[in-house]
């Protein structure tokens, strides 16, 4: 009251942040408004802010901005280096980049170190200025030479990715560690990272997750969303799916593409939430609003299986199309496929090559795949079985399950290499021991029938039940003819029969024919040969030279039909056709 600017002006502080008062906004005005009146700096920079936020006074963003000028053109550096934000946000006043940027260098020669890193950002984005990485960097080092945590921070980016100097992991680690200690949430975040993956420093998971926690209780939504990951994965931690959820959601308020994506895969798989395909494909196309390329590829999926959504394949085409667009390995793959099967497009083989190309460049193990089978068939390019059977082996090289049972059979048959059952057998062992489960199928035939390895009727009988549990047609045929044969377990013609019945339901040509074997001869089952007839009937349509072979024989003998030559010997010749001995002869 006896006009003490310092003291008006504190006094205004402790309405405006309630320290020993209770919070009055009107009385911080009435105070900073008095200092400021006899031109007290700091007073006038409060007093601005007040009038930029609408607290204690009616918003107005002009009245901030002339006081804001009124204290920089006094050479306050810090209302310079606010009204250079002004500028470059267009806070007040029309964006004016090249004003922010020299609002900036005026406080940053007065040695600011906000102001400092704020240019340094400018010659970085080409704010108002050119693009200057050597310059940034220097700037940011007056900065960083003060503590000042966020230039530290950027400094450390530098350094790590090389901009504006030689790239140096360790330095950047460093960077990061001395801004993280100042609290400063995206450096804690970035120290998270390095401890993770071990990017300049040892890689210590539990201190990474502890860097992480810093972030996300700051509010910082990629830290927030990396610490949810490891509690999804258990990264440093106990896994834990329903801990992860409530960080996911903080993230995915801030619109964090990652966080989105990663909350929509929680919901279609019920991973730490209830499954619910529909708010998982709501989370994608939040994520996908925001060109997030993992759930534009995600939210095709949905659109191509129909899971959430409804089923429109040209929209999945769409959206892979985006995905790919930005250099989406698995959706640039997805993209290939669709045009190789015609899936919500024409079928385009020719189209699909450079997509899967795009993807197979990025080492993508599905299309490198893909992309044998293009080879070896000749889909789409010319064929060319030994460049097949390469990226067959590019793909197995990277634990693909599919490229390495696919690699098998090429050594079982000696396409695109030199034959070689035994190693043919070893690829099908890595792909069956991973779970995939034409491999499961493929090493219990070889153990069945000697193939590259000892017969061994036991261990044929393990990995076909291992297939034969996911439902393998195949592999249920051949567990069927171990149970009428009595190989690898006892001899049950009924259990054979049932075995049968349940790959030919699967609509599985060999099982329908043995099935019908079974009904011709009455073993396992009651005989029925009119009933033999109708699955011979199935089985041949499918193509299946024995099945056409036996239908054939049935017209001719009238077994469970009329004899009636003229319709046996089409089946017949279909089946000679295929090289079918019973039918040549």
């Amino acid at each position: 009251e006896l006009g003490d600017t310092s003291v008006q002006y504190d006094l205004g502080e402790h309405y405006a942040s309630g320290d020993g008062v209770e919070t009055d906004f009107e009385k911080a005005v009435y105070w900073f408004s008095q200092a400021a009146e006899v031109g007290d700096l700091r007073a006038i920079e409060a007093l601005a802010r007040c009038y930029f936020e609408g607290r204690g006074v009616e918003k107005d963003e002009k009245k901030g901005l002339e006081l804001l000028t009124q204290a920089a053109e006094q050479d306050s550096c810090s209302a310079q280096c606010e009204l250079g934000l002004c500028y470059e946000n267009a806070d007040g006043t029309e964006r004016d980049p090249k004003a922010a940027a020299e609002w900036y260098r005026q406080a940053a020669d007065q040695d600011y170190a906000p102001a400092q890193c704020n240019l340094a950002v400018c010659y970085l984005n080409e704010i108002g200025v050119e693009k200057d990485e050597a310059a940034a960097v220097q700037w940011l080092q007056k900065a960083a030479d003060q503590g000042f945590p966020r230039a530290l921070n950027i400094l450390g980016d530098c350094h790590f990715h090389g901009i504006g100097m030689e790239e140096d992991e360790v330095q950047a680690a460093e960077c990061y560690r001395k801004a993280a200690q100042q609290g400063h949430p995206p450096a804690n975040y970035n120290l998270g990272l390095c401890l993770e993956l071990g990017l300049g420093m040892e890689k210590d998971a539990e201190a990474a997750v502890a860097e992480y926690l810093k972030s996300a209780e700051q509010g910082y939504a990629p830290g927030q969303c990396n610490l949810a990951f490891c509690y999804l994965v258990g990264g440093g931690c106990e896994a834990d799916p329903q801990a992860a959820i409530p960080w996911l959601e903080k993230a995915a308020e801030q619109e964090h593409p990652r966080a989105l994506g990663l909350l929509g895969s929680c919901y279609r798989d019920g991973n730490g939430v209830e499954q619910d395909l529909a708010r998982a494909a709501g989370y994608f196309e939040k994520a996908s609003a925001l060109d997030y390329p993992p759930s534009l590829c995600d939210l095709g999926l949905c659109y191509e299986m129909g899971e959430g959504v409804e089923q429109d394949q040209p929209r999945a085409v769409e959206l892979y199309t985006r995905a790919g667009e930005l250099g989406h390995a698995p959706s640039q793959c997805n993209l290939g496929y669709c045009y190789l099967r015609g899936i919500g497009c024409e079928a385009d083989a020719a189209k699909a090559i450079p997509w899967l190309q795009k993807a197979a460049e990025q080492d993508y193990p599905r299309a490198l795949d893909l992309l044998g089978d293009c080879y070896l068939y000749g889909d789409g390019v010319e064929k060319d079985e030994q460049r097949g059977a390469d990226y067959y082996r590019q793909a197995a090289e990277r634990n693909y399950s599919v490229a390495l049972c696919d690699l098998g059979l090429c050594y079982e048959n000696g396409t695109g290499v030199e034959m070689d059952k035994a190693q043919a057998v070893s690829y099908y062992l890595q792909a069956a021991e991973r779970g995939y489960v034409p491999a499961q199928c493929n090493l219990g035939y070889c153990y069945l029938e000697g193939i590259g390895c000892e017969v061994d009727n036991q261990k044929a009988v393990e990995w076909l039940e291992k297939a034969a549990q996911d439902g393998y047609p195949r592999a249920i045929a051949l567990l069927a003819g171990c149970y009428r044969d009595g190989r690898g377990v006892a001899q049950d013609a009924a259990e054979a029969a049932s075995r049968y019945a349940q790959a030919a339901e699967m609509n599985y040509a060999p099982a329908l024919c043995d099935l019908g074997l079974c009904y011709e001869m009455g073993d396992g089952v009651e005989k029925d040969e009119a009933k033999a007839v109708e699955y011979y009937t199935r089985s041949a349509e499918l193509g299946n030279a024995a099945a056409q072979c036996n239908l054939g024989y049935c017209y001719l003998r009238g077994i469970g039909c009329e004899t009636d030559a003229a319709k046996a010997i089409p089946w017949l010749e279909r089946a000679a056709e295929q090289g079918h001995p019973r039918a040549l002869d």
